[in-house]
C-alpha cells in the first residue's frame, strides 16, 4: 500500500495543499471518484472526495486504506454504513460554510423578490424599461426556515437584519437559539402553510428524501422557495405541479434532484430505472422555466469556505476527527 493519500481536487486548491507544510504526501487526480475508476483508490490510505463522487460499496470493497475524508458538511455520497462494516473511517468537515452558504441562499431570494436576473436579461437585450421587474420588499414577510443546524441559524440572522418575521421547522428544536434570535418553531404542516418565503437547510437522509412533495405544496399560497441543501429534499414533480398551479411562486434551486445526470447527459441515457430519467427530464424543464432560477451547485463556493474546507481536511486526516460512522461497528 502507498503511503500517499489520493485527493481528488484541481486549481487553487491543489496549489494551496501544495505548499502546506504535511505530514503526509497528497497524489492529486482531476476525475470523480466512481465505480468505473474505482482502481484508482484503491491502493492508497486515505481518499479525499467532493460531493460529486459517488463512494459506492462497490468502490469500497477495492479500497485497502482507512479513511475516506469528504471535503464536504454532507456526506451522502459514500455509503458510511458499509465503509463502517470495512472498518472505514468517513469523516466530514462541519461548519466551514455557514455563512457561505447563508449568503448565497439571500442571494437567490432577493434575485427571486426582486426580479434580478430577469432586469439584468432585460438590460442585455437594450431595454432599460422596468416594466414586468416590479418585486417584493423582505422586511415584514415571513421566512420559513427548514433546518435550524448552522446554516439554518446564519439564515435566521441575515433574516433578522432585513426585518422579517422567522418561523422554523426542526425535528430537534434549538430553544435557547430561538429565543435569542427571536424565531418561533412550527410544525412542518404549520410553516409551509404560513412562510411568505421556504427555505430548506437539512441533511439528506431517508428521513428528509422528498420532504416537500405534493402534500406540502397543496399548503402553500404563492410561496417563494429556496433551496440550497440538498435536491433530494424536494420531490421535483410535486414542485413543477406547484410552480403550474401557483402554489410556488418561483424557486431558487442551488441544487436538483438529479444534478448529476442532469450535468452529464450521456451518463443520463444510460439510466436503466424509468424514474431516474424522468427526474433527470423533469430537472431540464426546471431550468429552463422562467419562475425558476438555478445555480450549479455553487452556495459552498467562497475563497474563505474552500481554505476551510482544506484546512479541516488536514485536521481530519491528521488527527482522525469529525468521523461520522462506527469503524469496524
Amino acid at each position: 500500500m502507498h503511503e500517499g493519500r489520493l485527493v481528488r481536487c484541481g486549481g487553487w486548491e491543489k496549489s494551496y495543499l501544495e505548499k502546506k507544510d504535511l505530514s503526509f504526501d497528497i497524489h492529486f487526480f482531476d476525475e470523480s471518484l466512481t465505480p468505473e475508476n474505482r482502481e484508482k483508490a484503491s491502493e492508497y490510505d486515505v481518499v479525499s472526495v467532493f460531493v460529486e463522487s459517488s463512494v459506492t460499496e462497490k468502490v469500497l470493497k477495492d479500497f485497502e486504506g482507512r479513511m475516506v475524508a469528504c471535503r464536504s458538511t454532507g456526506f451522502d455520497h459514500v455509503d458510511t454504513d458499509y465503509a463502517a462494516s470495512e472498518g472505514i473511517a468517513v469523516c466530514n468537515v462541519p461548519k466551514y460554510g455557514d455563512s457561505t452558504v447563508a449568503e448565497h441562499t439571500f442571494g437567490l431570494i432577493l434575485t427571486l423578490n426582486r426580479k434580478i436576473n430577469k432586469a439584468i436579461e432585460k438590460v442585455e437585450d437594450g431595454d432599460f424599461s422596468n416594466e414586468g421587474l416590479r418585486g417584493y420588499d423582505l422586511a415584514g414577510k415571513k421566512l420559513g426556515v427548514v433546518g435550524t443546524g448552522s446554516i439554518g441559524k446564519k439564515v435566521i440572522d441575515i433574516a433578522n437584519g432585513f426585518d422579517m418575521q422567522v418561523i422554523a421547522s426542526d425535528p430537534y428544536p434549538d430553544r435557547e437559539a430561538a429565543s435569542e434570535k427571536d424565531f418561533m418553531y412550527v410544525s412542518r404542516k404549520d410553516l409551509v402553510k404560513k412562510a411568505d418565503i421556504v427555505t430548506l437547510h437539512c441533511p439528506l437522509t431517508d428521513e428528509t428524501k422528498h420532504l416537500l412533495s405534493k402534500e406540502e405544496f397543496d399548503l402553500m399560497d404563492d410561496t417563494v422557495l429556496v433551496n440550497t441543501a440538498r435536491g433530494k429534499l424536494i420531490d421535483t414533480e410535486a414542485l413543477i405541479e406547484g410552480l403550474d398551479d401557483g402554489g410556488v411562486r418561483c424557486a431558487g434551486l442551488d441544487v436538483l434532484e438529479a444534478e448529476g445526470y442532469v450535468e452529464d447527459d450521456v451518463e443520463a441515457l444510460s439510466l436503466e430505472d424509468q424514474k431516474d430519467m424522468e427526474v433527470v427530464l423533469e430537472d431540464h424543464l426546471l431550468i429552463d422555466r422562467d419562475d425558476v432560477v438555478v445555480t450549479p451547485h455553487n452556495g459552498f463556493n467562497s475563497v474563505e469556505a474552500m481554505q476551510r474546507i482544506a484546512d479541516g481536511t488536514i485536521e481530519n486526516i491528521e488527527k482522525g476527527k469529525n468521523i461520522v460512522n462506527r469503524p469496524g461497528k
